[in-house]
C-alpha cells in the first residue's frame, strides 16, 4: 500500500507542477464535460455538464488573495471550486456567543 500512496503523491505533485500551482486539492477529471466560468469578480462560478446530461452543475470558484484559482496548461484547465460540499453544523444552544 505504501508504494501506491507514494506513487499517487508523486504523480499528483507532478500534475500540480504542470499547472504551475500548489495546493492540496481533490482532483476530479471531467474530460468529457462542457464547462465555462460565469458569475462576476465577486463570486465567480464554474458551470459544467456532461455532454449527454441536460442539467448543468454550479460550483463556487475558490479565490486566493482575491484571484480565482484557475490554472491552464497546454490543452487543459484546472479550476479549483467547491462543488456539492454540504456540512451540517450542530451546536448546543447554550454555547451561542454573540461576542464571538
Amino acid at each position: 500500500m505504501s508504494d501506491i500512496l507514494e506513487r499517487y503523491v508523486k504523480i499528483k505533485r507532478q500534475l500540480l507542477d504542470n499547472f504551475g500551482c500548489s495546493g492540496d486539492y481533490f482532483l476530479k477529471i471531467l474530460e468529457e464535460h462542457e464547462w465555462n466560468v460565469a458569475g462576476d469578480d465577486l463570486l465567480p462560478m464554474l458551470r459544467y455538464r456532461g455532454k449527454a446530461d441536460g442539467a448543468a452543475t454550479n460550483a463556487v470558484i475558490v479565490k486566493k488573495d482575491g484571484a480565482p484559482l484557475i490554472f491552464s496548461a497546454k490543452r487543459y484547465t484546472m479550476v479549483v471550486a467547491i462543488d456539492c460540499v454540504k456540512i451540517g453544523f450542530i451546536f448546543i444552544n447554550g454555547n451561542r456567543n454573540e461576542k464571538l
